[in-house]
């Protein structure tokens, strides 16, 4: 099974995502902080990770940047998950190593969990 981690301050957006991911059989993890994430990705490994730009402790830049530091998680993609859309916060997220960008609130769920499927990986028979 692939893990997903789900970074968002919001508990609603969090939540919605999460139980998404679930019903679509992933294994999801919650942080609704930065630390709680940084926490998160160190213990667990990471398929995937959508990742809200605002949280309350630090910003998903500074999460970004930390993810992309790490050895073990340079490759995941990370989701930017925000409603923050305007063109120039999206040129910050394009440039910032984001691998996609999912605007908040979520249009469709079927459309959520497409794009999300569209940057895994297949997983590999052992």
């Amino acid at each position: 099974m692939q893990t997903v981690h789900v970074i968002d301050d919001d508990e609603r957006s969090r939540k919605l995502a999460a139980d998404v991911m679930a019903a679509q059989g992933f294994v999801v993890l919650q942080a609704g902080t930065g630390a709680q994430a940084r926490i998160n990705l160190s213990e667990h490994p990471a398929d995937l990770v959508l990742l809200d730009i605002q949280l309350p402790d630090e910003d998903g830049f500074q999460i970004i940047a930390w993810i992309r530091q790490q050895p073990a998680l340079r490759t995941v993609p990370v989701i930017a998950l925000t409603a923050s859309v305007m063109p120039a916060y999206r040129g910050r997220i394009d440039e910032s190593g984001f691998t996609g960008f999912i605007s908040k609130p979520l249009s469709s769920v079927r459309e959520f969990v497409h794009t999300v499927r569209s940057y895994l990986q297949p997983i590999k028979p052992p």
